[in-house]
């Protein structure tokens, strides 16, 4: 913010302007203001201020001096005041262009665009006020512009975010499926694989027919037992004896 662009300085051709009234107390404020000397000049005022409690000037020089000292919550209160206690147009614009001074300063940027407005409405001439009503209204469109830049921004994110946790979402659901998957596989896995059959081994079959096989040479054998038994019993009854 450009501060320097919008200050309202009290100079002596302004205060001229209530040359009758001036009495010492705000001769010495003034020049201690053009001095710098702020907090000497505000005491300057307040005095001059307590001797005339109605006086116009004493009051607007003191709250001056009191901007000057950066205290602007307290000179928007007093220029305030001074917009209702003007008796002239001119009291009233300068008032109205202190007041959206101290307003631009607290960053109440609308408050102090009507304050200024009001000023012109006063006094239609001053340039001063017509500058910071521009400085103003420009820097309340900055001002809208970022927001609307950061409500951008902040939906952009806030999009990035669900997208995110979508992606973690599927993310998560496609490791839960794998692993529903994998233990729906386990029991197969972990049945107990068919023994290689071992060359030696007969199978059922092969085992069938070699029973079969012992049992008719079993039977064979027997027959042939029985033949021989048969024939040296024939060869016993023919012997002679």
């Amino acid at each position: 913010m450009k501060i320097n662009l919008i200050l309202f300085i009290i100079m002596f051709f302004q205060i001229n302007v209530f040359s009758q009234n001036i009495n010492k107390d705000i001769r010495k404020g003034v020049k201690l203001y053009e001095d710098s000397s702020y907090v000497e000049a505000e005491e300057k005022f307040r005095t001059a201020l307590q001797k005339d409690q109605d006086s116009f000037v004493s009051s607007f020089n003191l709250a001056d001096a009191i901007y000057k000292q950066e205290n602007y919550e307290q000179s928007e209160s007093l220029f305030e005041a001074l917009t209702e206690k003007a008796e002239t147009k001119e009291e009233k614009s300068m008032a109205f262009h202190n007041l959206g001074n101290s307003l631009y300063k607290q960053e109440k940027v609308k408050e102090s665009i009507e304050a200024y407005k009001n000023a012109l409405r006063n006094n239609p001439s001053d340039l001063e006020s017509k500058h910071n009503l521009s400085l103003a209204q420009k820097l309340l469109k900055e001002q809208e512009e970022n927001k609307e830049e950061e409500k951008k921004e902040e939906k952009e994110e806030k999009e990035e975010e669900k997208e995110e946790e979508k992606k973690e979402e599927e993310k998560e659901e496609e490791e839960k499926e794998s692993d529903d998957s994998q233990e729906n596989k386990e029991p197969q896995d972990q049945q107990k694989p068919e023994t290689p059959q071992d060359p030696n081994e007969m199978t059922e079959d092969e085992a069938q027919q070699m029973l079969d096989a012992l049992e008719q040479q079993e039977k064979e054998l027997q027959q042939d037992l029985q033949k021989k038994k048969s024939k040296a019993v024939n060869l016993k009854i023919e012997k002679d004896w």
